[in-house]
């Protein structure tokens, strides 16, 4: 698995290693707020829409209040349907990520 092209530009996760992320562990597409299949969309920055699968997944970084120079990423799923927001930590998808590039 080519790494690079996995996190595109930047050290970006695109859309699409981050569904193989949740495929592979097992993430439904059931809300688990509103209870409808197949609604739950990975958040990504292609404001045009021609980047499609390649284009970036949104991550949030949450700093820390006490310590403002730690904090940790977050990416996340968002129901189109009611609006929920799913969020997963970052350092998981890349390990797996970087774990399938190393098996690869």
């Amino acid at each position: 698995m080519d790494v690079e092209n996995t996190l595109g530009r930047v050290g970006h996760i695109t859309g699409e290693a981050f569904q193989r992320f949740l495929v592979a562990k097992g993430v439904g597409d059931v809300c688990p707020t509103c209870s409808t299949k197949g609604e739950m969309a990975i958040a990504v920055n292609d404001p045009d829409g021609s980047e499609q699968e390649k284009a970036p997944a949104i991550r949030l970084i949450r700093r820390l209040p006490d310590e403002p120079h730690l904090g940790y990423g977050e990416l996340m799923q968002v129901c189109q349907n009611c609006g929920f927001i799913r969020y997963f930590r970052d350092i998981e998808v890349l390990a797996f990520l970087r774990e399938g590039a190393d098996n690869g």
